[in-house]
């Protein structure tokens, strides 16, 4: 009998234990933030992979259970932002400012700026730039994107100063540089924009950047360093054309015009249309006596360009040495009436 009762509570032990080992878990319920901090995981990843469109979809899910969760609001903007539907954009940081948001302001600001910034509210971008820099005193972007705005608007020494501060707050790119040295240029602080030139190469030796140190080398009369520089510009990218032009300019300074104008044909090739390199080409040619190719590039420029006063003087000068007298007296003419004042005193000196 206790054999029965000692199988039957063995039994019974192992039904219990079955039952404990088979039963599951109850979860607590997930909270409205812990749904929409998951959502906006999900988005996050969405858009790290560039699924922008679904990224927006569970961004308005995760705002749609939770209002109050910021981040959605702020990655939302961004993606609209990158997507260039500003108005969206807009519209989205207001409704963020509008519900209460005080998280990430700096940030809020300055997509304000950038999205202000594409549309050309000069006002409004400095007005929120001021206001991001106010908020974080060390927001080296701001700073830089600030710089940019100033230096648009002909204030340098803001600009440079701007730049400055990007820099001692983190900005180290090849871009800041480069256009704290475009700054110390047009201040006409020739050494100081080489040393921010220099910089910029170091970080990222672009085409551009050398083509600017090597315009500052030939300001500055070494013409060996700015040739040099143009080379390494061309051998950086081959199809940076305004290289070429440079280092032709620097050489016809020189009285080197054969070398000159191959670079300014070099520069054509790679881009037809640019009239710089047609009518320092035309010059070079006049240089060497060249008048029917002098006249030729001449004739391109203006057809490209109707208006612009010194090509027509410059034609002017090759038609008087080719004794086009009534041919150089009209382009004199011209050229006076579209502002340029020594050619209005060739054409009255020559026509009589």
């Amino acid at each position: 009998m206790k054999k029965y009762i000692i199988i039957g509570l063995l039994a019974m032990i192992g039904i219990v234990g079955a039952q404990a080992q088979d039963t599951l878990k109850v979860e607590p319920t997930p909270t409205t933030r812990e749904v929409a901090k998951r959502l906006y995981n999900e988005a996050f990843e969405m858009y790290s992979v560039n699924s922008t469109d679904v990224a927006i979809q569970l961004l308005n899910r995760s705002l749609e259970v939770d209002p109050m969760f910021s981040e959605p609001y702020l990655l939302k903007a961004r993606i609209q932002y990158e997507k260039h539907d500003y108005p969206a954009t807009e519209k989205t940081l207001k409704t963020y400012l509008a519900g209460g948001g005080t998280r990430a302001m700096d940030t809020v600001y300055f997509l304000f700026a950038k999205m202000y910034s594409e549309t050309s509210k000069v006002p409004e971008e400095m007005a929120a730039l001021n206001k991001c820099i106010e908020l974080n005193a060390g927001y080296g972007e701001a700073y830089y994107t600030r710089g940019i705005v100033h230096f648009e608007q002909g204030d340098y020494e803001a600009a440079y100063s701007d730049m400055t501060s990007a820099i001692e707050n983190g900005v180290g790119t090849s871009a800041v540089f480069n256009d704290r040295g475009s700054c110390q240029r047009m201040l006409n602080k020739y050494p100081e924009a080489i040393v921010d030139y220099s910089k910029a190469i170091e970080v990222e030796p672009k085409a551009m950047y050398f083509c600017n140190r090597a315009s500052i080398y030939a300001k500055m009369g070494q013409n060996d360093e700015a040739i040099n520089d143009y080379t390494q510009a061309i051998v950086a990218d081959g199809k940076y054309y305004k290289a070429y032009n440079g280092r032709g300019v620097v050489r016809a300074n020189l009285e080197r015009y054969e070398e000159a104008i191959n670079d300014f044909t070099l520069c054509l090739d790679v881009e037809p249309g640019y009239t710089s390199a047609l009518s320092n080409r035309g010059i070079a040619y006049y240089k060497i006596r060249e008048y029917n190719k002098a006249v030729a590039d001449f004739d391109a420029c203006i057809a490209a360009e109707p208006h612009n006063g010194n090509t027509y003087m410059y034609r002017g000068n090759v038609k008087e040495m080719m004794r086009d007298k009534q041919g150089a007296l009209e382009d004199w003419k011209k050229a006076s009436m579209l502002g340029i004042k020594v050619a209005d005193r060739y054409f009255k000196d020559n026509c009589n």
